[in-house]
């Protein structure tokens, strides 16, 4: 924000007011320039026990009524978040908020279920929500306006309008809500992003638990980014607090337009401790866990159904650790017992990754980046470009396994291959290489966008003498490699790539290089894969050029300097994974199963508690109840599981 004695250029986006209520809305509003027409949606936070209010919903539907703006509908969707802590209605959640069709003005408002009418999602297949389907009235209305509310929150710092816009699309099982919100703003942005901050909800998680101050400030912007950012700074937090709201900058920038308004911290504001939000955000890393985390902060809610009685057990130790939290090292106890948890979780990941796969999640996710900002010379160049990587094995014997490989750069430069008794024409009909990366081991999710190139993109057969190509883009998320730094902490391997599919009458070829890595794991992975013809059938030859990133527990290990010990380790890192990758091929064109993991939990199922019971009881007996001499643990004695057995925990 310039200073008052120098005018801005910058154009108006964000204007906070404090000091005031609802009624000052439309004066705020009327600063900014925004065209409101035809039939308007009001996206409103409507989450128990911390919903918008009222009296700021009412004011919104007042200005929109004013701008001419008709018909006018408030509502939201229901998510896992609501369903998890018994609540199964969005008309139940607005009349719990005070939403009652008609504002005190008289203005109606149609109270709605976003969540009721969808409609395919009006994106580019490189998003995530590509293929999945959104609200039909927030897609087509002329006016959006998202209200969210100041609250804070254990795992991503705060949650104000960003948080609130995913409720414009049903939640997509496998992908990060980071990457919806994201695609959701971008393709299906709102008109006037409102923070109801009149009593903002602070704490170790507000949102869940909620400690309201009497802060009587408003924000309103035109941009969601620039609403969100000054909620953070007026709750005393960095912006990049919320995961949500990181990506977002990321992906978009930091927001357009200056803030108009006093943004220090308001009195009494305050979040979890860093170190506990940490704990709590490699806890919620795992989907299941993070909903059980969520339900089981604060509530029961008003108006919600009875709870689960594991879920119930369940908030007993994790709702006053939250409370507890609030004391300036009250946040220990929690830091610990949601670190305990995260190890656990760790270790069952890095179980499932090295033995037992079908358990892992499949992911979903978008393509990562734009490839309009590559030219085509960057596409029809790549097999020119991966060429020297056969050069650099001249003279390099095959090992016991046929693979031919050595370092350069620190990064592995290899080539092998599998004859597979299969005839060529026959294979090819059945094992596309253009998909060739998806079939390879240890591939948990990805997206591909193929893009126009010079002789189109449906790859149609090539005649003799004859070659097609087109042009790809790629992401692809493989688990840890080598697997065992799964154990260490290994992130997987996300990477971003250009490709080039090249057929011919005896050969085709998909070839790649990584551009981008969004979480750091790879700096080279790039190369080819080749179907070519042979007498005997067909032979499938990987090259590459490999170089991951280690895991921080291992940033002290200079493996050059132990070859010994690296190359070993290299080669049967390898031979595993390649052995793996060509099974995969021969299978694809057998007709049989080889994909690894499991499709990703469905939001709209029940939450799953009782094996985590089994997880978190542990750490109840051990941090004890001081509410019930007994402990915890008496009030889930002869538990029964899902599958009829009877689980019965005596004292620690």
């Amino acid at each position: 924000m310039a200073p008052g004695v120098v005018p801005s250029r910058d154009p108006l986006a964000c204007v906070v007011v404090r000091g005031v209520d609802a009624d000052a809305l439309a004066s705020a509003a009327s600063r900014l320039t925004s065209p409101w027409q035809g039939a308007a949606v009001v996206l409103v936070r409507l989450c128990q026990p911390t919903p918008a209010s009222a009296a700021v919903v009412h004011a919104v539907v007042d200005l929109l009524h004013e701008a001419g703006c008709q018909p006018v509908a408030v509502g939201s969707s229901l998510h896992a978040y609501d369903r998890d802590r018994g609540h199964h209605s969005v008309a139940e959640l607005a009349r719990l908020a005070g939403l009652l069709g008609r504002t005190p003005r008289g203005r109606s408002y149609e109270v709605v279920d976003l969540g009721a009418e969808l409609v395919p999602a009006p994106v580019p297949e490189a998003s995530v929500l590509s293929g999945h389907q959104v609200s039909r009235r927030w897609a087509e209305a002329g006016s959006r306006v998202v209200v969210g509310r100041a609250v804070t929150d254990l795992v991503h710092g705060y949650a104000a309008c960003l948080a609130t816009l995913s409720g414009a699309a049903p939640e997509v099982a496998g992908a990060d809500p980071a990457d919806v919100a994201t695609d959701l703003l971008r393709h299906l942005p709102p008109t006037l992003a409102v923070v109801d901050a009149l009593s903002a909800s602070v704490g170790p998680d507000g949102a869940r638990l909620p400690k309201t101050i009497d802060s009587r400030a408003l924000v309103v912007a035109t941009e969601v980014l620039a609403a969100d950012s000054a909620c953070a700074a007026l709750l005393g937090l960095d912006r990049s607090a919320s995961g949500l709201v990181q990506r977002a900058i990321l992906d978009h920038g930091t927001p357009d337009g200056r803030t108009d308004g006093l943004l220090a911290p308001l009195d009494g504001a305050h979040a979890a401790h860093p170190l506990a939000r940490a704990a709590a955000r490699s806890v919620a890393a795992e989907p299941r866990l993070a909903r059980v985390l969520s339900a089981a902060i604060g509530g029961p809610d008003e108006g919600a159904t009875s709870a689960d009685p594991v879920l119930a057990s369940v908030r007993g130790v994790v709702t006053p650790l939250v409370g507890a939290a609030d004391d300036p090292v009250g946040h220990l106890p929690l830091a610990t017992f949601l670190g305990s948890v995260a190890t656990l979780r760790q270790g069952a990941l890095a179980w499932a990754t090295g033995v037992d796969k079908a358990t892992v999640d499949r992911r979903e996710v978008p393509l990562g980046f734009d490839p309009a900002a590559y030219p085509d010379e960057a596409f029809d160049g790549l097999p020119a470009w991966v060429e020297p990587f056969g050069a650099l094995l001249e003279g390099v014997a095959e090992n016991a396994d046929g693979m031919r490989w050595r370092l350069v750069d620190g990064a592995t430069v290899f080539e092998v291959g599998r004859e597979i008794r299969a005839d060529f024409d026959e294979f090819v009909a059945r094992v596309d290489v253009a998909v060739g990366i998806s079939l390879m081991a240890d591939y948990v999710g990805g997206r591909r966008v193929v893009l126009p190139g010079p002789t189109g993109a449906s790859g149609t057969p090539a005649g003799p003498g004859r070659t097609t190509s087109a042009r790809q883009a790629e992401r692809n998320l493989y688990l840890p490699q080598p697997n065992y730094l799964a154990a260490w902490g290994g992130e997987p391997i996300d990477v971003c790539k250009l490709e080039l599919v090249e057929r011919s009458a005896d050969r085709h070829q998909l070839t790649w290089r990584t551009v981008h890595s969004p979480n750091g794991s790879a700096e080279f992975d790039d190369g080819s894969l080749t179907f070519s013809r042979k007498p005997s059938g067909t032979l499938a030859v990987v090259r590459g050029r490999q170089l991951f990133a280690l895991p921080a527990a291992w940033a002290g290990v200079d493996l050059a300097a132990l070859p010994e010990l690296r190359n070993p380790l290299l080669e049967e890192a390898y031979r595993r994974f390649f052995t793996t990758t060509f099974d995969n091929l021969e299978a694809c064109f057998e007709g049989r199963e080889f994909r690894i993991g499991r499709p990703p939990m469905d939001p709209t199922e029940p939450l799953l508690t009782q094996s985590l019971e089994l997880l978190l009881g542990a750490f109840s007996q051990w941090i004890g109840d001081p509410a019930d001499p007994r402990g915890p643990a008496s009030a889930t004695q002869d538990q029964v599981d899902a599958h009829g057995f009877r689980h019965v925990r005596g004292q620690r």
